[in-house]
């Protein structure tokens, strides 16, 4: 065996090691010697998209003390609107919100202005064919589309899927019902013997809504999803100006002493008097420590796992957050001649939005006086990709100058002579596991989401992931933790915590 000696250093070198450990000790920020916790509030919230910030709401309404810790330099996670030269904006994430999402009366108490349309449906293509949705009303779009025949066959088809939404209101669900999250939607959806057309117009309605393929899903969830559009339907609401506006207006009601940014949670321990969460301060890279009575997690699904927490999770807890499923987005805008609005008018009336699948996911038009800038140089093309092809341009495996080809030959294809009239292309890019999804053998009726619903210890789980795939769970899960914590803690307790 060969000894290896090693010289000592000189003495100048010596000095100037031990300069820098004692430099390195003193500046080490490890959760034993991190500063002293902020006072204590009745519940801590972590997360601000917009789960977190609804949560946020609603406690402050119940006059429940909370503080918001959010790791990005900014709120709203996936609400996001783009300003662009000329007064152009898109959204870069969150599109509408359908009536029934509880976030539609938070903005209207803060006062904010909604438009709406009247219409579920949007045009769509199918069998490579553009359908405009140019009439006044679902049924009459849909009765264009499908011709008299098989538009009664679709009509007796949703008699039944609202027969079957019913079903899952009552408590316990029918287990006949329960019994469908063994089969994939997609599968179901074929063995109803429909129509080709009838199928392929629910399949390019609901995939943009799960941001998956049906074949994904289990058959139970891909039922509760299309809640959206059966009977007459669900409208689509927006807000004036942009959804951001709905992120801007919450913080600026819930305050800015409430509000932390660049706070990236590490850590989440259970004490006999409630919640030690520590964080480090992205900003800085200190170790911070809050204290409440409760915390709530609204943060992504996938987030949960990279958490530490003191008593761990239960098995059961992990199983439920690692066999969930998940739908991605990826949106890209496209400046363009004005010219182009011609590719997509109608009768004098715009197409859009417009059902489009595969690499072009769902076309809108972007804000502002018809989607074109002030001077008239320039509109904006909205596009929002979802499933597999979103998953693709989501992946750090490719470069966005290909997505761009790609995008660029497949709007070529959809609106022959436009490639000429593009003006320049910008991305935005999500985590995969975007959108919270069900797969075969999972459902959000069974026991592994129940358990998701319920408070472990003073932990409770905010987010889509606990009710739907659409952004009304998010706001259902801050109204439902909200109302949770609020039995448990009382209102106007802010008094009970200030001590700690």
């Amino acid at each position: 065996m060969k000894l290896h000696v090693y010289r000592s250093a000189s003495p100048l070198a010596s000095f100037v090691a031990a300069l820098l450990l004692l430099f390195s000790l003193a500046h080490s920020a490890t959760p034993a010697a991190a500063e002293e916790p902020e006072r204590g509030v009745d519940v801590l919230v972590v997360g601000g998209g917009l789960s977190g910030l609804c949560t946020a709401f609603y406690l402050k309404q119940a006059g429940v003390s909370f503080t918001l810790l959010e790791s990005a330099p900014r709120l709203g996670g996936r609400i996001r609107t783009a300003a662009y030269p000329g007064g152009l904006r898109a959204e870069t994430g969150l599109a509408e919100l359908w009536a029934g999402n509880p976030a539609i009366d938070v903005a209207r108490a803060l006062k904010l202005p909604l438009e709406h349309n009247e219409a579920t449906f949007s045009s769509m293509v199918l069998d490579g064919r553009i359908e405009p949705f140019v009439q006044a009303t679902n049924a009459a779009f849909l009765e264009a589309v499908l011709g008299a025949k098989d538009y009664q066959v679709y009509q007796a088809w949703d008699h039944e899927m609202q027969a079957h939404l019913k079903a899952l209101d009552q408590r316990p669900i029918p287990p006949s019902m329960l019994a469908l999250k063994e089969v994939p939607f997609g599968r179901w959806l074929e063995d109803q013997k429909l129509p080709p057309r009838v199928r392929a117009l629910i399949r390019a309605s609901l995939e943009p809504e799960i941001g998956a393929t049906l074949e994904s899903i289990s058959a139970v969830d891909g039922i509760a999803e299309w809640h959206v559009f059966t009977a007459p339907g669900a409208r689509p609401h927006h807000v004036i100006g942009g959804n951001q506006r709905l992120v801007e207006a919450l913080a600026a009601h819930l305050g800015e002493a409430q509000l932390r940014l660049n706070t990236q949670v590490t850590h989440v321990i259970q004490t006999p008097s409630g919640v030690e969460v520590r964080a480090i301060d992205t900003a800085t890279s200190r170790i911070r420590r809050f204290n409440a009575r409760a915390a709530v997690l609204a943060i992504p699904l996938y987030r949960l796992l990279e958490l530490q927490f003191a008593p761990r999770l239960s098995e059961e807890h992990y199983q439920a957050i690692q066999t969930q499923a998940w739908g991605s987005y990826f949106t890209a805008h496209v400046a363009l001649d004005p010219a182009a609005a011609r590719f997509w008018t109608v009768d004098g009336r715009s197409a859009l939005p417009l059902l489009a699948g595969g690499s072009l996911g769902v076309l809108y038009a972007g804000a502002s006086t018809e989607g074109q800038a002030a001077d008239g140089k320039e509109l904006l093309l909205n596009l929002l990709v979802y499933g597999p092809a979103a998953e693709g341009f989501n992946a750090r495996t490719g470069s966005l100058d290909e997505v761009q080809v790609r995008l660029e030959e497949s709007l070529e294809q959809l609106f022959p002579g436009i490639r000429p009239l593009v003006h320049g292309w910008t991305f935005y890019r999500y985590h995969p596991r975007a959108i919270a999804a069900w797969p075969v053998g999972r459902s959000r009726f069974d026991a592994l989401s129940d358990l998701l619903r319920r408070p472990f210890g003073n932990l409770y789980f905010a987010g889509d992931f606990t009710e739907s795939s659409h952004s009304d769970g998010a706001a259902l899960s801050a109204r439902r933790v909200s109302g949770q914590l609020v039995e448990r803690l009382g209102a106007k307790t802010t008094s009970s915590s200030e001590a700690r």
